[in-house]
């Protein structure tokens, strides 16, 4: 989780070394006692145990930290192009080597946008989450009874810019199994029980979109260490409250 992670101001940890010259050079003082012979009770009390100290540097040093801003640069691709392209199974071909080679055309289209229709109930609307996409491809249950598409498929493509949507029709009966096509969608049909290089043919005929551009941000960790500095200083406020503590 913390890998490559940095401070954006490290100079600020020299703070550390301001509050050790306090500790040695300011000590913290009581209010007087204004009546004779206070020396009487300057030994009255327990000295204050390890952990008060530990929850003060510790506090103090969490604090420094998250002042020095722990960073990780992170660079993500500029999605915007290519095509936004759904896949329509025929539930009577859903079978595991159809379902292996659809993730594996997947794999092959990593910055475009992808949804899944089994009918009746597996849906998936457009995303670039690829992992999720596949695993509920994965889990979809297998029967042999083919569900005819009636409604229209071009829902799917309603945030698609104009020329980007291309519909995948994966069925051995195309002609069965879709009833009507969305006009300004461009459509292939393939069947990957006859044709075992559709994967080819749909990359030379529609040619996947690869990202130019990345955008570089900043990922800020500084609220964990506050957090922690936050816990430290309530037990520190704890131990110095307490009876007899010097």
């Amino acid at each position: 989780m913390f890998e490559d992670v940095y401070f954006q101001f490290p100079k600020l940890g020299f703070l550390v070394f301001f509050f050790l010259a306090c500790e040695a050079l300011c000590p913290l003082r009581s209010n007087p006692l204004y009546f004779p012979r206070t020396a009487m009770f300057s030994d009255v009390g327990v000295k204050p145990p390890i952990w008060i100290w530990i929850a003060k540097w510790g506090m103090i040093s969490l604090l420094i930290v998250a002042l020095m801003s722990p960073v990780r640069d992170l660079q993500m691709p500029r999605h915007g192009g290519g095509w936004d392209i759904l896949i329509v199974l025929d539930p009577s071909i859903n079978k595991p080597e159809v379902r292996a080679e659809i993730a594996s055309f997947i794999d092959r289209r990593p910055d475009e946008r992808i949804a899944l229709w089994i009918p009746p109930d597996t849906v998936v609307p457009m995303t670039y989450e690829h992992d999720v996409l596949k695993s509920i491809l994965m889990q979809t249950p297998i029967h042999d009874l083919s569900e005819s598409v009636q409604r229209t498929i071009g829902r799917f493509f309603a945030t698609s810019g104009e020329g980007r949507g291309l519909a995948v029709i994966v069925s051995d009966t195309p002609d069965a199994f879709v009833k009507s096509l969305p006009s300004g969608v461009q459509t292939a049909f393939v069947s990957p029980l006859k044709d075992r290089h559709w994967i080819d043919t749909l990359s030379r005929k529609y040619p996947s979109y690869k990202v130019q551009e990345t955008h570089r941000y900043f990922e800020y960790y500084y609220i964990y260490p506050l957090f922690l500095a936050f816990l430290f200083l309530l037990a520190y406020l704890y131990g110095r409250n307490q009876k007899g503590i010097k």
